[in-house]
């Protein structure tokens, strides 16, 4: 089947479908929202934190573990900074209302 031999990307795609479903009915609530930014950018700061301990380890380049750090860093700045906004945004709807 398309030279997959291992089930493992089924598993993935339905993991990702699920995560969809679940966040498209929830996605209205300020806390999931919020809540799925910071797993998100704390799971990227866990990943550059495990480039770093390859490199020092060996098991990757220093250039490699420089990329995907800065890339990790990249979607946690990214993420973080949506956090800030939505929380902005939030706090001048309730000084509005």
């Amino acid at each position: 089947m398309l030279g997959l031999h291992d089930i493992q990307y089924l598993y993935e795609f339905i993991f990702w479908l699920v995560t969809f479903l679940v966040l498209r009915v929830v996605w209205h609530n300020p806390k999931v929202r919020l809540a799925y930014g910071y797993v998100v950018a704390g799971f990227n700061l866990f990943a550059i934190i495990m480039y770093t301990i390859s490199s020092v380890s060996g098991q990757i380049s220093g250039l490699d573990a420089l990329s995907f750090g800065f890339l990790h860093v990249m979607v946690s700045t990214v993420m973080l900074t949506l956090i800030y906004k939505e929380i902005r945004i939030e706090n001048s709807k309730n000084q509005v209302s």
